[in-house]
This record gives C-alpha cells, structure tokens and sequence, in this order.
C-alpha cells in the first residue's frame, strides 16, 4: 500500500489539475456562448444568401441552351478532377477531446479512396488551425497555405484572403474542385463532422450547404420546413434588374465568401463546445480521482494509527511480565 505522503502528494497534484481544468470549463463556456450565439444568429443571412445564390444558379443554368455558363461564370465551370484543394479546419490548440483527431478521420477516409483512381491525382492542403498544420505536414501533403488564429468572433473581412485564395486557385485551373472539411454545430453536447464541396458551385451542392446548416433540433430547427421545402423545393422567383448574369457576376465571389464565413463560424463554435465538454469531463474525473485517494489515505492512516496501538499494546503487555 502506498505511504501517507505518496497518496497526499497525489491529493494535491491532482487538486492543482482539478482547478487548472475548472478554470479551462469555464473560459470554453464563456467562448462558446459567443462563438455559439454569433454562429446561430449568422444562420439567416447565410441561408438567405445561399438561398439567392442557389435560385440564380439554377436561373441561368436553366436559361443557357448554348452552354456558355461555365465561360461567364468560371467558379460555376467543372472539369475533370486531377487536382484537388481540400479545405481542413481544425483548432490552433488541443485539449478539445476528439475534436481534432475526427476531422482527420473524415479525411483519411475521404483520402484512402484514391487508392482506387486509375488517373493520376494530386491534392493541395489549405490548413485552418495550427492542429491542421502540424497534422498535413507530418503526412507529408502538399500545404498550399496555412492559416492560424482566425479568432472567436471572426468578420466577413477576415476571411476575404481564403475566399480569395479558393476562387483563385479554381479560376486560374490550379485545382478542379475544393472540398472542405470541417465541424458543424449540432448542439452544446453535439458536433458533426462534414465533407462539403464548395467549388465549383452548382445548384445541387448549394441546396446540400443549406440543409447542413440548418440544426435539426433546437434553435432555427424551423426553418427546415420554411425555407427548405417551400424555397428550394418550389424557388421563389426573383425579379433581377437589370439581369441575372450581372447580379451573378457581383454576387458569385461574395457569397462564395459568405459560405466559407459561415463554415469557420460553425468550425469555431464546435472546437469551443468541444472543449467545454472535454474539460468538464476532466474535472468531474478529477473530482472522482480525488475521493478516491481521500478515502485511500483514511484507509492507510487508518491502518498506521491500528499498527502503532497494536504495538502500543503488546509492548505494555511484555512489560507487565
């Protein structure tokens, strides 16, 4: 059995970590709220825009029997996929619970797929978070850029170079497609892992954007019936002056920055909320630890004080004879 001061030795290092990991709870909790609260309010404008977005997508691809769509609008162009940008977001820091590590599960096996392509393929990392960094470099891809301490209550400005950066590259046919992955915010318990293609952009992948967004419970969770099944099943029609392909040429780079804003707000709401539950876990662990070894230290002190009276006793009984 451990000694009197090994267990209390314990006691107090882990009374230390408990206080360290309370104190942690407590900022994630303060960060979370915002970062949660900055994220679901976002939530309208990003659906209206995307909601825009998608009804003038479909709009000229519709009115285009010539198939110049593509020529017009370059971030609307496919092409056949042999270069790919992966957009990967992750935290600058750790202690986030599987925050981290399920982002680049999903991307393993979103990699381990192309062990089946017969066409030469190659991808582009663009790392947000210093995790996605390290991670990308240590498996030794291809990071195009890096981009760290994005902030909790980021501005649409902020990430103005990414979008650009994005837009860019697919433009100027240094990558086919942009996928991204990243956190989307469930709940203050829950957070999903997701895969979204964000260039180039179609009708189809922008419905696809809006239905991720929108929570199935809880706040907003309202809007799937209101603006997903009455909007983008049956589009509203806009009437756009002077026309839908002028509006597309000023809306397209600015929507497209609209959807990459709302992807790192969620992304940060997430990591905060993952965080916050990691560390309550952690303490109350610590909590548990703690009567552990208080009620291991009774037990051995318990026992000294019985071996000590015992000897006690039988010395008293030898002096008697």
């Amino acid at each position: 059995m451990p000694g009197l001061q090994h267990i209390k030795r314990r006691i107090t290092a882990v009374k230390s970590t408990k206080q360290v990991t309370q104190a942690m709870e407590l900022v994630a909790a303060t960060k979370m709220r915002r970062a949660q609260e900055t994220a679901l309010s976002s939530r309208p404008y990003a659906l209206t825009a995307l909601e825009i977005l998608a009804n003038l997508v479909e709009d000229v691809t519709l009115n285009d029997p010539e198939g110049l769509t593509a020529k017009r609008f370059p971030l609307l162009a496919t092409h056949p996929v042999r270069q790919t940008a992966v957009l990967l977001v992750a935290a600058d820091k750790g202690l986030a619970g599987s925050f981290n590590s399920s982002i680049f599960r999903k991307f393993e096996q979103f990699f381990s797929s192309y062990s089946l392509l017969t066409t030469p393929h190659s991808l582009s990392i663009i790392a947000i978070g210093q995790k996605a960094t390290d991670y990308a470099r240590r498996r030794g891809f291809t990071v195009e850029a890096s981009f760290v301490k994005f902030g909790d209550l980021i501005h649409l400005t902020e990430v103005e170079p990414l979008a650009q950066l994005l837009s860019d590259g697919f433009t100027q046919a240094k990558w086919d497609r942009v996928v991204a992955f990243s956190a989307s915010f469930v709940s203050a318990l829950r957070q999903e892992v997701v895969e979204r293609q964000l260039l180039p952009l179609s009708f189809d992948r922008i419905r696809q954007a809006v239905e991720q967004i929108i929570p199935q419970t809880g706040r907003y969770a309202e809007l799937r019936q209101q603006i997903v099944a009455s909007r983008l099943e049956r589009p509203v029609e806009h009437l756009i002056e002077p026309s839908p392909e002028e509006a597309l040429n000023h809306l397209l780079p600015l929507l497209f920055q609209m959807e990459v804003y709302h992807l790192i707000l969620e992304a940060n709401a997430s990591e905060h909320s993952a965080r916050r539950m990691a560390m309550k876990s952690a303490t109350d662990s610590a909590g548990e630890l703690i009567g552990n070894l208080t009620l291991a230290f009774n037990r051995a002190r318990q026992a000294s004080i019985t071996g000590e009276l015992t000897e006690i006793a039988g010395t008293v009984s030898a002096m008697e004879k």
